[in-house]
């Protein structure tokens, strides 16, 4: 056998976004069904968002509800099997939601689900073993989920962080965050890479903000949030750029929105929200191909809300996409039919090992779904109807190594 049979001759994939320099809008959609509520949990997979725990002041909600950002509508889904809380983390991990921790509104617990879209069923995952805690940082770095801070309801604040690994479904502490002891910190990920800042320390809003490197395990500062905020921000992702668009500094809540930009390493100022509840804290926030959205959560006035907003920073609709392909030898990788309303079969070939694996990505690069390949030949199905139109990548690695890249396009 050839030990060095598959060379990398060359590997470049790059998103050429072609924009049009148009005015940025927000625009109102179907209100959130489950009530008025704050400290609410959101993530999304494919084109549907999910919102849902939380409070009212009255009621702690262990329920869920999903929307279609195809036709704007929501439903119920399993009702989360926890007892019901706020301020947890929620997050997805290739196509599966992972909801956690957080304030039951009489003490913080360390429980950890996995919800599956397709039985619309919940699983127990690996318990948090960690300090119990609410109100913690995350991001989310391929298939691992990373948690910072928080609070176990007493200060000082925690400033530890973990990883978990859904493949492995196991947990582990890390090295330890710069952050100092904050809860309700500014995060996300971008690339491979993730950022936390702000916060509440118990006395005053921070602004110290910090860059997270998975490949050292360590952290790097960089520069600070514009004004302090509070632990009640909210942030999602459109390309190179984060969106703080919710929270407050040390008596207000924020009016303007603030734009995170890791090409430039710079924040800047954008346009919040419009409507009523402009000013907000506490709600949820997350991203659907080319579009941020919010809602929920509790307005300037201390009044909880319903309602649900989605941002578009040009109107233009989908980027276009360029994509280069890796030159590999003795690899064949084909995927069929292509375009197709989102069932695809991937033959392959010439792989070095008997296992591999394919990832699917979205336009940012991010992860959302993958597949494992067994034996050095053969084809496999991949269903990607739960996403939302347009062009998505892939990516076949074999002993390690990204030996072929292309891209397909969903058109329903």
């Amino acid at each position: 056998m050839k030990t060095n049979l598959f060379k990398l001759l060359s590997f470049s994939v790059f998103y050429l976004l072609v924009l049009n320099l148009s005015a940025q809008t927000w625009t109102q959609k179907a209100n959130f069904p489950g009530g008025t509520r704050e400290y609410v949990a959101g993530f999304t997979i494919g084109h549907y968002g999910f919102i849902g725990l939380g409070h009212n002041g009255a009621t702690t909600y262990n329920d869920f509800y999903e929307w279609n950002q195809t036709n704007n509508t929501w439903k119920g889904i399993a009702n989360y099997p926890g007892s019901g809380r706020y301020s947890a983390v929620a997050c997805a991990i290739e196509g599966k939601a992972y909801v956690g921790m957080g304030y039951t509104g009489s003490n913080a617990v360390t429980d950890f689900w996995m919800y599956d879209t397709t039985s619309n069923t919940w699983v127990s995952k690996a318990t948090f073993p960690g300090t119990k805690r609410y109100d913690a940082a995350w991001f989310v770095l391929g298939h691992k989920l990373y948690v910072i801070g928080g609070s176990d309801g007493g200060t000082p604040y925690l400033s530890d962080d973990w990883v978990y690994d859904a493949h492995a479904n196991t947990w582990k502490a890390l090295s330890g965050s710069p952050t100092t002891s904050t809860d309700g910190m500014v995060c996300f990920a971008i690339g491979n890479h993730g950022y936390v800042g702000g916060g509440w320390n118990g006395t005053s809003a921070q602004t110290a903000c910090y860059e997270y490197d998975s490949t050292t395990d360590s952290w790097t500062s960089i520069v600070s949030f514009p004004v302090p905020i509070g632990g009640d921000a909210r942030t999602f992702v459109l390309g190179s750029k984060a969106y703080v668009c919710t929270g407050s500094n040390n008596t207000n809540t924020l009016s303007a929105g603030y734009v995170y930009d890791t090409a430039t390493k710079a924040w800047a100022e954008f346009t919040n929200m419009g409507g009523n509840g402009i000013e907000r804290g506490y709600a949820a926030a997350f991203t659907i191909g080319n579009y941020g959205y919010i809602g929920a959560g509790r307005d300037s006035l201390g009044g909880d809300l319903t309602d649900f907003w989605q941002y578009t920073p040009c109107d233009t609709g989908s980027p276009t996409a360029v994509n280069i392909i890796t030159e590999i030898q003795n690899v064949a990788v084909k995927v069929y039919p292509n375009p197709s309303n989102g069932v695809f079969y991937l033959s392959y070939n010439g792989l070095n090992d008997k296992q591999g694996q394919v990832r699917i990505m979205d336009m940012f690069g991010r992860v959302v779904k993958s597949y494992d390949i067994e034996g050095r030949e053969g084809i496999m199905k991949m269903d990607e109807s739960i996403l939302s139109n347009g062009m998505y990548f892939y990516q076949v690695i074999s002993s390690d190594i990204i030996i072929s890249t292309g891209k397909f396009l969903i058109n329903k």
